[in-house]
């Protein structure tokens, strides 16, 4: 039982590390802490969209996305009007342009593209609006071999012809009938 006299002792605390300034690259939005980088609705930008972190685009875009390691999502009240490279392409909003994903290509169904789509796999919801072409699935060897380029220098093969028979000299027969100078047949 406690008695109003007995003395209160602090536990004893563990040794407290030292603070450690924040790096600069920690610090931003995305860096480590599985954010992404993020245009807002009111933000255009017209030019070459290109970095190390994964984007989400509510704003609009005129000119090209190139985050090929990283994943894009277009979100609904984005507007995008640009080819769009990335690991993960993701597309809630609208965008007229190619898309090509390392990974995979997902259409939600509030998603409008107009262009051709590229990935290892493509999902399109019910509702999405998609007009363009599809390709997917790892290039087949016949493909791989048609994709590579002709040799820059033509091997030129000499064709074995027959020489005409010299004059005085008939040519062998061959068993075929060969026509007169009137274009009947003769043997």
């Amino acid at each position: 039982m406690w008695k109003k006299d007995d003395e209160l002792v602090p536990a004893p605390t563990a040794p407290q590390p030292k603070e450690q300034t924040p790096r600069p690259e920690a610090t931003r939005m995305g860096a480590g802490t599985g954010g992404r980088a993020a245009i807002g609705p009111s933000i255009t930008i017209r030019g070459d969209v290109s970095g190390n972190e994964d984007l989400l685009i509510q704003g609009r875009v005129d000119g090209s996305v190139d985050l090929k390691q990283q994943s894009v999502t277009v979100g609904q009240e984005g507007t995008v009007k640009a080819n769009i490279t990335g690991r993960v392409v993701i597309v809630e909003g609208e965008v007229e342009g190619d898309i090509q994903a390392g990974e995979q290509i997902v259409l939600r169904s509030t998603a409008r593209v107009q262009g051709d789509l590229k990935a290892l796999r493509v999902v399109l919801e019910d509702g999405a609006t998609f007009r363009g072409g599809v390709d997917m699935g790892e290039p087949s060897e016949k493909s791989k071999r048609t994709a590579d380029p002709l040799p820059t220098q033509a091997v030129k093969t000499p064709i074995p012809t027959k020489a005409p028979p010299e004059p005085g000299k008939e040519a062998p027969d061959s068993g075929k009938e060969a026509p007169d100078s009137a274009g009947k047949a003769t043997k």
